[in-house]
């Protein structure tokens, strides 16, 4: 069978996969909130708190180090990012544990064919 067919079967039984399926479900959740907003700000916050120590500005770092915190304790304790997380864990689980079985027997595959 021909990679590329072998493949995009792989990817349809990977998106009919319930692991696959409910991480979109909770993606789709998350992204009608302003959680990405508030993601964006807090690394912002975050890159802002580097640049300040970098330049000696300390009032300004500890102003951005702490809007980061606050932002991060924010989307720390909200049960919708909590749900995506834990979705998006056990997909990743999926596509390793499958990527893990493949290269395993390709390995096999190559090391019986050296010998």
């Amino acid at each position: 069978m021909p990679y590329r067919e072998s493949l995009h079967q792989l990817i349809a039984a990977l998106e009919k996969h319930s692991s696959i399926i409910a991480y979109k479900e909770a993606q789709k959740l998350l992204q009608r909130t302003d959680y990405n907003q508030k993601a964006y700000q807090m690394k912002r916050h975050q890159q802002d708190t580097y640049l300040f120590r970098q330049i000696a500005k300390d009032k300004a770092a500890e102003e951005s180090a702490f809007k980061a915190q606050q932002l991060r304790e924010d989307l720390d304790h909200q049960p919708l990012i909590d749900d995506y997380r834990d979705k998006m864990q056990n997909a990743s689980d999926l596509v390793r544990y499958i990527t893990g079985t493949i290269e395993d027997e390709l390995n096999k595959e190559f090391n019986d064919g050296k010998g």
